[in-house]
């Protein structure tokens, strides 16, 4: 979806600051866009950068998973997904709930990559996801 003028402004905008790590003024640029277009996948992927950035690892995980089930097969979603989760108080960091949260996207090899970077073990992570492409 392309926005249009004045939100396409305001997503720049948002993009530009968070490029800046300038992220609650990002975050209120994106506030300015029409409520309509706020699901947008562009606009979802800056405020996953935003969420990164304030370290909001809940709120990361929902927007991860909201874009990686609008666009399964972009890899970078699952990962922000697995990343948040590993974070995530609520969610513990556990194996299990990283499992969970990456099962069904993506191959065997990237799924199991991911968890093995969410449980800090870079080496085989790094390996498998190194593999898988």
């Amino acid at each position: 979806m392309l926005l249009e003028q004045p939100d396409r402004q305001h997503w720049q905008a948002a993009a530009g600051y968070v490029e800046l790590s300038m992220f609650l003024e990002a975050d209120m640029e994106l506030d300015k866009i029409d409520p309509f277009n706020r699901a947008a996948p562009e606009v979802l992927a800056i405020r996953l950068a935003i969420y990164r950035g304030l370290q909001k690892w809940e709120l990361m995980r929902e927007i991860a998973k909201r874009l990686a089930d609008f666009q399964p097969n972009e890899i970078q979603w699952t990962i922000s997904l697995a990343y948040a989760s590993r974070f995530d108080s609520n969610s513990k960091g556990s194996s299990a709930q990283c499992r969970a949260e990456v099962s069904n996207r993506g191959s065997d090899k990237i799924q199991s990559g991911l968890l093995f970077l969410s449980n800090r073990s870079h080496q085989n992570g790094k390996k498998l996801l190194k593999e898988s492409f």
